[in-house]
């Protein structure tokens, strides 16, 4: 009845505040981290109800209670059987025996467990005995005379500590009472895309492991609107799920960051639509200090011209790219250094660019994988790549690149010069210059970029479905097609939606390319029958924006480390500020363009070296359409973070950890 009642209260109060509030269900013991993330000094579950929770209290009324405490940073302190077979060497616990308090920090636990062990001690001492405890920090070494067999003893209580779930299947079901009887119908699975939504009916999406969602359109039925909710419970019934799964209540135009992951393209009302005027990333940027650039304070017209120019982690700018770089490809499992800026799609290559700040040396390592380029080269890409930073002492930044998803940085470093071709290094070009006369078979390039600092040239199939009226692409072909004529010109396709900055990269991009010929340009709907000809004939490709994105979602924290019996727990973070960074452990922030991997200057070397491991199997379970192979991954040791991650965070002191102590 209690139950129920609430649900109804709950609903009453939605209906009050004009239906626009996210509704969550909770259940004691299993509550989400965003819902013990309001509590700071973590929850304490205490026998009885209202009947025996509203008498006086006696501060200095003495009955022995034991607690357990669960939690690194939202904690959760529930009372215990006073018995030391309740208690575990992984945990923390706290004996309050009236004037004395023991806080007894398990052998296995973690520095900022300890410390929150502690601070629910003091709150129970302020709160429960007026303040006239006294606190004890028992450690492993003496309890009570009994502390073999409080060190031994084996945990019988539930634990939360998981492998990420696989999120294989997220399902979408609509629900409708358009026959006069409720209905609910499956959708689709992943990937969904925002047009399966109906504003004139409700939804539920199934995550499997992140509970469910109810999505109310704006023009649904009120029968609809109270019933969802209850379906929703139906649902978690006839699937058998646990009666604690998170169930969430979102309306149309207020769909949280959690709800629109699940979908591959989410129209925000401000996106642009069709083609149009597009400002280079200087004129975006101008007044904004590069190491404090943000892009997700952009508008949708903006962040179009961003991703025009194929930039990625636009936020990760250390310096303005004029340090010094050595280059890499791996070839029989080592690395061979190269002096030009070439890649090839069939190959991997580690870079190390060295760099100067505030007086001190710094070094980034990137390893770039060709989409081509076989595991045996990716990984040994990966392992050179930790190699030179453990020669460095660890303090290297590592990024993985793969192919067409290049860093900002990486890309002012080579200053436009970048040139991507298809192929690997046994099919690429043959003179010392890097220019190959011997092929007469013509070569279509894309140019993506405005300017000198983020434009990169890629070599794309000769075939007319490779152009796009967004970009500028170069067609290196002979002038006369006969066998006695070996003169070439570049072709110069200039796209309707493209600016003339970008027209102006294109034209320098020949230099590369096609370095010497004659230029022809051709704008858009003007092309000869010959054109086409060297295209395989003419046909459709993509001549517009589509003005579909992905979703602006909020950064993530996630919280890794290897527990003793050598498995992975994670753990998110709400709310998460720098001081949820624990230095005993790995932690991965999820920023949505780029993964960020954080580590504590006191993990493990297995956590050290399983960090690109972590990543990876954090992209496996994500929900999003993200590949886990082609997103960029950072790995920064702590003291040692750049700007584009201290900017994720509310504030940031990198003075912290010297003053905190361990």
């Amino acid at each position: 009845d209690e139950s129920a009642t609430a649900a109804i209260k709950m609903v009453e109060l939605d209906n009050l505040l004009g239906g626009g509030p996210v509704q969550h269900r909770e259940d004691q013991g299993e509550e989400s981290d965003l819902f013990r993330s309001y509590f700071s000094s973590g929850i304490r579950y205490l026998p009885g109800g209202v009947a025996s929770g509203f008498h006086h209290v006696d501060p200095d009324a003495v009955e022995k209670k034991l607690f357990q405490v669960k939690g690194k940073r939202n904690v959760r302190v529930r009372q215990v059987n006073l018995h030391v077979s309740s208690m575990n060497k992984g945990d923390c616990f706290i004996l309050d025996a009236g004037k004395e308090i023991f806080v007894y920090v398990g052998k296995n636990s973690k520095r900022t467990e300890r410390l929150k062990a502690i601070s629910a001690a003091n709150q129970i001492r302020d709160q429960d005995h007026a303040g006239r405890a006294h606190i004890h920090i028992i450690g492993k070494e003496k309890l009570l005379g009994y502390v073999n067999q409080f060190l031994c003893c084996i945990a019988c209580l539930k634990t939360y500590d998981c492998k990420l779930i696989l999120q294989t299947v997220v399902t979408l079901y609509h629900v409708s009472d358009a026959s006069g009887e409720m209905i609910m119908d499956k959708v689709g699975e992943k990937p969904l895309h925002q047009d399966m939504l109906n504003s004139t009916d409700c939804y539920i999406l199934d995550t499997v492991t992140s509970g469910i969602f109810v999505w109310i359109g704006k023009q649904c039925t009120k029968d609809e609107k109270l019933e969802a909710m209850k379906l929703a419970e139906k649902f978690l019934v006839t699937n058998t799920y646990p009666v604690w799964t998170k169930i969430q209540r979102i309306v149309e135009g207020g769909e949280p960051s959690t709800f629109k992951q699940y979908f591959s393209g989410w129209r925000e009302t401000e996106d642009q639509i069709g083609l149009g005027r597009v400002f280079a990333l200087e004129q975006i940027a101008a007044s904004i200090p590069e190491q404090d650039f943000d892009p997700s304070s952009l508008h949708a017209g903006e962040l179009h011209s961003l991703a025009k120019s194929g930039c990625k982690a636009v936020g990760f700018m250390p310096d303005d790219g004029s340090g010094a770089f050595k280059r890499f490809y791996v070839e029989n499992l080592e690395l061979v250094p190269v002096n030009h800026t070439f890649f090839f799609g069939g190959d991997s290559y580690v870079i190390k660019y060295t760099y100067e700040k505030n007086g001190h040396e710094n070094c980034i390592i990137y390893f770039w994988q060709g989409q081509d380029s076989t595991p045996d080269e990716k990984a040994e890409s990966e392992i050179h790549a930790f190699r030179l930073a453990s020669e460095l002492g660890g303090k290297a930044i590592q990024v993985r690149v793969s192919q067409g998803n290049e860093p900002h940085h990486l890309l002012r470093i080579f200053q436009g010069s970048m040139v991507v071709f298809l192929g690997g290094k046994a099919s690429g070009f043959h003179n010392s210059d890097g220019h190959d006369t011997s092929d007469d078979s013509p070569r279509l390039f894309q140019v993506r970029g405005t300017n000198h600092n983020n434009m990169k040239t890629v070599q794309v199939p000769e075939v007319a479905s490779s152009l796009n009226s967004d970009y500028v692409f170069i067609l290196k072909d002979r002038k006369v097609t006969t066998p006695e004529n070996s003169d070439y010109e570049s072709n110069v396709w200039v796209g309707k939606g493209t600016s003339a900055e970008e027209k102006e990269m294109a034209l320098k991009a020949v230099n590369y390319v096609a370095p010497g010929l004659p230029i022809r340009i051709i704008n858009e709907g003007e092309e000869s029958a010959k054109f086409w000809n060297v295209l395989g004939g003419e046909g459709e490709y993509k001549s517009g924006y589509d003005g579909q994105g992905t979703p602006l979602l909020v950064p993530r924290l996630f919280h890794y480390h290897v527990s003793p019996a050598a498995k992975l727990r994670v753990e998110e973070i709400s709310h998460f500020k720098q001081e949820d960074l624990d230095e005993d452990d790995i932690m991965v922030l999820d920023s949505r363009d780029e993964i960020y991997v954080w580590v504590g200057n006191k993990a493990s070397q297995d956590e050290r070296q399983l960090s690109m491991k972590m990543a990876e199997e954090y992209l496996k379970s994500d929900p999003t359409d993200r590949s886990h192979e082609l997103t960029l991954i950072f790995i920064v040791k702590q003291g040692d973070e750049p700007a584009s991650f201290t900017s994720l965070f509310p504030s940031w002191d990198p003075s912290l950890w010297e003053v905190c102590g361990v």
